[in-house]
């Protein structure tokens, strides 16, 4: 009986231990099948760029939600896709200055070794073409008049036309029949007619004596719209020791003389009666001061006045809108030359040509008008007088579009004050060998 209930215990334990195991799988079967399944990826981990891309698309959307342009390009300059693009303009552009900086000096070279050669042939001959001249002078970046930039711009087309000559030339003898280039002044002519601009000189003693009564009156208004006093003020603050006064008028300079800076003054003009008006206001605001002189003539004649004494010379020679009203101005020029003493200074305050055409073409058409009205001739160039008579220019300013001029000039040879150099001429200019050849 104990070995019965054993076996069938056993048997029992037998027949039941797989039953339980299927119940159990079938049990966890239908449990997988009633729930959803559940599933867990490994994701890549956002970046810091990845977030600032998201936050830079999130601005964008807003921005283009919002319609506002400014906002929109603010916006957009933050994505990665403006990056892409604008880094393929960097380097387009980064490309193009290499290839800009290249072409600049190479022909930064060429110009210096042609500047080299002309220098080179001054000093062997002595001497240079018209053509070679303003070249130098353009090669230098000097400052070029009216007439020297006509005619290198007349010289330059000749030398385009000859440059052509050379590329279509096809054989060494037709190489050798065009030749050097070698222009001569008669090959150009337009500069011709803008000598035709600048009326012909004449004598204004007369309109003068009949404009001195109400000059003042007359022309008060206009310096005080153009703020001339101011440059007359400047003008006046530059003189020192023995003063010569060239074309004084009515003494329109006087109050803003200073006496204390001033040995002694000359006041000159063609026109008796305002020479009148002039001593008149001078010895009534400076009763006291001794030397003072008012001689009447012309300042072509300067030399044939003060013949009678050699030893007249003087440190300062001044004058304010009177070059364009001498019958001769270059000649006027040269003799204030002949009287200055070693270091003495030409003050000028004139009216001109300015810096730009559309001004020159508006003194062109109005200058018969004008000097018909007022004498003078306004459309001459003053720094082109100035080179033709020798004198040196320490300091040129212009204003009012060019057109008034504000000159220290000085004899070849005097040396420069240290108060008239600038900055950069004081520290950095360094002496130029060419400048010799220039003249």
């Amino acid at each position: 009986m104990f070995l019965a209930r054993t076996v069938d215990k056993s048997a029992a334990r037998f027949i039941t231990a797989p039953d339980v195991c299927l119940k159990r799988c079938f049990s966890s079967t239908l449990g997988c099948l009633n729930n959803k399944p559940t599933f867990q990826f490994k994701t890549k981990k956002k970046t810091k760029e990845d977030l600032k891309e998201e936050e830079a698309q999130k601005r964008y959307q807003e921005a283009l939600e919002s319609g506002d342009r400014f906002r929109i390009w603010a916006a957009y300059a933050r994505t990665n896709e403006y990056d892409r693009k604008a880094l393929k303009w960097y380097i387009l552009g980064y490309g193009a200055f290499i290839l800009y900086g290249i072409t600049y000096f190479k022909k930064a070279f060429a110009k210096e070794k042609e500047k080299e050669a002309l220098v080179e042939k001054f000093q062997k001959e002595g001497t240079l073409s018209e053509w070679e001249h303003l070249r130098l002078k353009e090669l230098n970046h000097d400052k070029l008049r009216t007439t020297d930039s006509i005619k290198l711009a007349e010289y330059h087309k000749l030398w385009d036309e000859y440059k052509m000559k050379l590329v279509k030339a096809t054989s060494e003898e037709e190489l050798a029949q065009i030749g050097e280039f070698d222009p001569k002044p008669e090959d150009i002519s337009e500069y011709k007619e803008y000598q035709t601009k600048i009326l012909p000189p004449k004598d204004l003693t007369e309109l003068y004596n009949e404009l001195a009564p109400n000059y003042d009156s007359d022309i008060n208004l206009e310096e005080t719209l153009s703020f001339m006093g101011s440059k007359r003020k400047w003008l006046m603050k530059e003189i020192e020791g023995d003063v010569l006064e060239v074309a004084c008028g009515t003494g329109r300079n006087i109050k803003y003389l200073d006496p204390t800076q001033i040995s002694s003054i000359t006041f000159l003009d063609t026109s008796t009666k305002m020479l009148e008006i002039a001593k008149e206001k001078f010895r009534k605001q400076f009763p006291q001061f001794p030397r003072a002189a008012f001689v009447v003539g012309k300042a072509e004649d300067l030399l044939d006045i003060t013949s009678k004494d050699d030893a007249v010379k003087y440190d300062c020679i001044v004058e304010t809108f009177g070059l364009c009203s001498h019958y001769d101005p270059v000649k006027a020029l040269k003799n204030m030359a002949r009287l200055l003493k070693p270091g003495g200074r030409v003050l000028l305050l004139e009216h001109g040509r300015g810096s730009y055409d559309f001004i020159n073409n508006q003194l062109d058409s109005r200058a018969d008008r004008h000097s018909k009205t007022w004498g003078c001739r306004w459309n001459l160039d003053i720094g082109e007088l100035l080179d033709q008579s020798g004198l040196e220019i320490v300091e040129e300013k212009r204003h009012h579009f060019g057109t008034t001029w504000c000159i220290i000039a000085k004899n070849p040879g005097d040396t420069v004050k240290p108060k008239e150099l600038g900055w950069y001429e004081k520290y950095f200019k360094p002496s130029n060998p060419s400048q010799e050849a220039q003249r």
